[in-house]
Order: C-alpha cells, then sequence, then structure tokens
C-alpha cells in the first residue's frame, strides 16, 4: 500500500510530469503539405543518458548503444526511474547483468545508429514524408535529433529475453529546444539467450531490424502529423515493459493503431518507459478506463 501510494504521489506531481499534450485531430497515413521548411533529422551519438533514460543497475555492452536490464535485485521502485536508486546496490546489479552476458557480448552488438540512418534514408526515398522531413539540415528550419538504442530485457526467474528498440526523439525550433519523445518497439514473444546469439546473433539482428523498421515509421507519422492525445482515452495495461523484467499494471493512454500494432503512450518524463509504445496484438492486456 505505501509503495502505490509513493507511485500515486509522483504520478501526480505536475513538476515532474510531462505536460500533456492537447488534444488533436486523427493523423492521416501522409503528411499533409506545408509551407514551412521541412524538418531535418541528425542521428545523435550519444546513446541513451544514463541517468534520465535508463533504470539503476543496468548493464551496458561495451562499444555500442546495447543495454541489457530486467535481470536487477532489490531497489524495487528504482527500476520505474532514471538513476535515483541507491548506488550500491545499482553497482550489485550491473555486476549481475555483465555475468549473464559475458561470454556473448560479441553476439549482442547491433549498430543501431548506422541501421537508423540506413533505413530512414530509404524510407525518405519515397513520397510519404518528402515534404515533412529532409535529411539535410536547414537554415531556417526545425530539427529532430533522433537517438536510438537497444534494451535487452531479461523475464524475471528464465534466460528468456525481449528486445527493444527505443527510438529518443526532440526537434528543436529556434530557441524553442522542444519536448522528448521516446518510440518504444518489441516484436515476438521472449526468446532464449541461447537462441538470439547464436550463428552471431543473426536471430537478434533480424528481430532489432524489423522492430526499427516500425518503430521509424511510427516515429516520422507521429512527429509529421502527431496521432490524436486525447485526454479522455485512458486505459489499464498489463503486461511486459521496456526494463521490467516481470509484469507491471500501469495506467496509459490510446493513441490509435499503426497497422496491427496499438499504439500506448505512458505520460510522465521521469519513468523510464515513458513514451509511445508500439504493442503487437496481445502483447498487453489493455483494457478502457471506465468513468465512476
Amino acid at each position: 500500500m505505501k509503495r502505490l501510494a509513493f507511485l500515486a504521489m509522483i504520478a501526480s506531481a505536475p513538476a515532474l510530469m510531462a505536460q500533456t499534450p492537447a488534444p488533436q485531430g486523427q493523423a492521416s497515413a501522409t503528411p499533409a503539405p506545408s509551407s514551412s521548411a521541412p524538418t531535418a533529422i541528425v542521428f545523435s551519438e550519444k546513446g541513451a543518458n544514463g541517468m534520465s533514460d535508463l533504470p539503476m543497475g543496468v548493464h551496458r555492452i561495451p562499444d555500442s548503444d546495447v543495454v541489457v536490464s530486467g535481470y536487477q535485485g532489490g531497489g524495487g521502485i528504482g527500476m520505474l526511474f532514471g538513476v535515483v536508486g541507491v548506488l550500491v546496490q545499482s553497482s550489485i546489479n550491473a555486476g549481475t547483468g555483465t555475468g549473464k552476458v559475458r561470454n556473448v557480448e560479441d553476439d549482442l552488438r547491433f549498430d543501431v545508429r548506422a541501421k537508423a540512418i540506413e533505413m530512414t534514408n530509404t524510407i525518405m526515398a519515397g513520397e510519404q514524408f518528402r515534404t515533412a522531413f529532409t535529411l539535410t539540415p536547414q537554415p531556417d528550419g526545425s530539427t529532430m535529433t533522433v537517438t536510438p538504442y537497444v534494451v535487452l530485457t531479461f523475464v524475471k526467474k528464465t534466460e528468456d529475453v525481449r528486445p527493444y528498440i527505443v527510438l529518443k526523439t526532440k526537434v528543436a525550433t529556434g530557441t524553442d529546444s522542444g519536448k522528448t519523445i521516446k518510440y518504444f518497439c518489441c516484436e515476438g514473444a521472449a526468446l532464449p539467450l541461447a537462441s538470439l546469439t547464436e550463428n552471431d546473433g543473426a536471430r537478434l539482428k533480424e528481430l532489432l531490424t524489423s522492430e526499427l523498421d516500425t518503430a521509424i515509421n511510427v516515429m516520422l507519422l507521429d512527429r509529421s502529423q502527431p496521432f490524436p492525445r486525447n485526454d479522455e482515452a485512458k486505459i489499464e495495461t498489463n503486461g511486459l515493459l521496456p526494463f521490467i523484467g516481470k509484469p507491471l499494471k500501469w495506467r496509459g493512454f490510446d493513441l490509435g493503431r499503426y497497422k496491427e500494432y496499438n499504439l500506448v503512450e505512458f505520460r510522465g518524463g521521469i519513468f523510464v518507459f515513458s513514451g509511445v509504445n508500439i504493442v503487437e496484438p496481445g502483447a498487453l492486456e489493455i483494457t478502457p478506463v471506465v468513468k465512476k
């Protein structure tokens, strides 16, 4: 009960929560032509921010933008936030993660930034987003900085892993640094670590490439003509989320659909899984919140 009360207090604190976007019209599949300069897309080399994007105790695969999570013990509530937990426990947890993947780190590496640039170039060669975005910086236009990284989340009490693609985005216009929106995508069921790392990680790279394609398309759609943010579209979810190794019940907002995927937004920038979660059918239990 104390833990639930604490979470409720945190979630209701406006000073910590991200600003709620105003309701907007239904997004279309093709962005409307605009007379303004297109938004330039730039891919950052910085990777995930250890203080705000990651919970305590994650393990980073050296020389990569791949982090390992889900196995952490202790800490409890610290798993929901950036690094605000007990540093000693964080160090112990990171050591545990190193042990789980020590012998297969080479097979877990995935150059997500290079692949994201390649796939975005391919998508931008078509007509769908040509008027909304450019890959060449514009002197008078906006710039969207995209920081891609990978989160390999262990399912508790198993050696199964759920690989997530994450795209952290921020659109800056002039002196306005813009709002950060993250996009998370995981496709398919959790798989044994051994099956993901065999043949030099071929299965893992195949999964991450597919997820990256989905995430980039959702990102471009939402950042060109935002999906409607309706404060009344509250939903309850139950299931596995990025970074968390066991099912979690959490309240989000229904943003609609992309193909067969549900788009669920978790608000509040202090939570490491906050953002647009691209969810396959059946991957989360989703029920509408009924007004009392």
